[in-house]
């Protein structure tokens, strides 16, 4: 019966569109259009550009009600497929706006889910291991390997279809209706910085305030990471906190962030990074996604990690530690965290599964130092 119901309102938005609907009771708005579309005659060419349906029975209905239709024709024949059935990745590329589904399943979800398949592989030497730390050092986060691969290798596909852009053609007076029920229907998907930036910040859509839910990944180099460390008052990574604090009615909010250019060296400017995100306004989930809390040493100053027992308005859930890594091109090798404590400090190294030799720590060589 659901998909009977979303039949029809597929279609009857998709036939006869420039037919008018007449009435018996002409809205007193409708009235007033006809006289001045009467001392002000306009061209046949121009007649359907400056047409604001006031006639249409759709138009009639509650706010609520049209809402709840544009619900209905966002439904997707594969939605039952997916574990986010409306999740959509935007990024920009070549010079425009691209929007994918998300195709995770929910066994994506499981942070560790990439480490256990190489388990397996190393242990029964039977797979390609190569394959899956592409994946585990995948800048689109642990979760959405799948989705990067789709983008990087493959090509848009049914699954991606949507009615966006036939909704938002109808006529002008329902553009703004359709685009936010996009917004507010949609999670939205931001796994780069230049998009996020772009996006939220740069060109910032006049609909971006209907966004309810978002989630954002952010993998970036060291650089980004630094006013923090250096507390200068600029940079994206801040200007994008700053953006979120405009949006006053989202839903569920998730972000994940890490640094891909220190190999399997994890450890962030948590603190400081996190101050602004104290001020965001979620109604239900607000999940933040860091690194594993490893003793990591290094002369860089704050660098001070956020501890478990404090009060946040976010929940934080924290990757398992790394296990394996490409330190030499196409050998993939399974290493093991080892504790050094002194006193009253402490902090990691690495010691590989099949050899001896030394894994740098490079928290230990100070960028200010190396400008």
């Amino acid at each position: 019966m659901a998909v009977g119901i979303q039949s029809r309102v597929k279609s009857f938005f998709r036939t006869k569109l420039d037919k008018r609907r007449r009435t018996s009771n002409t809205p007193l708005e409708y009235e007033s259009e006809k006289k001045r579309t009467a001392s002000n005659p306009t061209p046949d060419s121009e007649l359907a550009t400056v047409y604001h349906q006031l006639d249409s029975l759709f138009f009639r209905l509650p706010i609520e009600l049209r809402k709840i239709i544009y619900g209905l024709v966002w439904v997707g024949d594969y939605d039952h497929m997916y574990h986010v059935p409306n999740g959509r990745h935007i990024h920009f590329h070549d010079g425009h706006w691209v929007n994918m589904r998300c195709v995770i399943y929910p066994e994506d979800e499981e942070l560790g889910f990439v480490q256990k398949n190489m388990d397996m592989i190393y242990d029964s030497g039977k797979g390609d291991l190569v394959m899956w730390q592409r994946r585990l050092s995948s800048t689109w986060g642990s979760r959405h390997w799948r989705c990067e691969e789709r983008i990087q290798y493959g090509r848009q596909t049914s699954v991606d279809r949507t009615n966006f852009a036939s909704m938002m053609l109808v006529c002008k007076r329902m553009y703004p209706e359709v685009v936010e029920s996009i917004f507010e229907s949609h999670q939205f998907l931001f796994n780069d910085l230049f998009s996020t930036h772009r996006f939220l910040v740069y060109q910032p859509s006049p609909f971006v305030s209907h966004i309810r839910h978002l989630d954002v990944t952010l993998n970036l180099p060291f650089h980004e990471y630094a006013p923090f460390i250096t507390n200068t008052q600029r940079g994206r990574v801040r200007e994008i906190w700053m953006a979120l604090e405009r949006l006053t009615c989202l839903h569920n909010l998730r972000i994940s962030l890490d640094i891909y250019d220190r190999g399997p060296w994890r450890k962030l400017p948590e603190r400081d990074l996190t101050e602004l995100l104290l001020n965001l306004k979620v109604l239900n989930n607000f999940t933040l996604e860091l690194p594993p809390p490893l003793p990591i040493k290094t002369h860089v100053s704050n660098m001070q990690n956020i501890h478990a027992h404090e009060q946040t308005p976010f929940q934080i859930v924290r990757r398992p530690s790394l296990r394996y890594w490409q330190f030499n091109p196409g050998e993939v090798e399974r290493f093991t965290w080892e504790m050094h404590t002194k006193g009253q400090q402490s902090h990691c190294f690495i010691t590989l599964a099949k050899d001896a030799r030394h894994i740098p720590n490079p928290y230990l060589f100070d960028f200010s130092e190396r400008r």
